[in-house]
């Protein structure tokens, strides 16, 4: 199960602080079921998703829980923001180091001095 929580910064005059107002929630479980609490209809249900893992696009009816796994990375300008708060089966996350060799710099080509080199001008 993933829950998701889409909210927005709000700043409150009186207290002179500012914190998070939520405008939506999904709830998802499996590849089918999803539950969304949107009373201010922030979150468009045809909205294509790009897999953090795959990175191909997933819409909600191919996989109702990877779509809203990835929501925050539809949601990331900052009007608005998802956060999961929960994840049962989280995806399997690329490695955080490369495999690869470490990258080293050439040795520059040899360096050879032209002396005596002189320049001609047209008269």
């Amino acid at each position: 199960m993933v829950v998701v929580e889409i909210r927005t910064p709000v700043y409150d005059e009186e207290s002179g602080r500012s914190g998070w107002a939520v405008c939506a929630m999904v709830f998802a479980d499996g590849r089918r079921t999803v539950s969304i609490v949107d009373k201010h209809g922030v979150l468009d249900h045809q909205l294509p998703v790009v897999d953090a893992v795959t990175g191909r696009q997933i819409h909600l009816a191919d996989d109702a829980e990877a779509w809203a796994r990835n929501l925050p990375g539809a949601f990331r300008a900052g009007d608005l923001v998802a956060h999961v708060l929960a994840d049962t089966n989280p995806a399997e996350q690329p490695p955080a180091t490369p495999t690869a060799a470490r990258p080293s710099i050439p040795a520059p080509p040899p360096f050879t001095r032209i002396s005596g080199a002189s320049t001609t001008s047209a008269a």
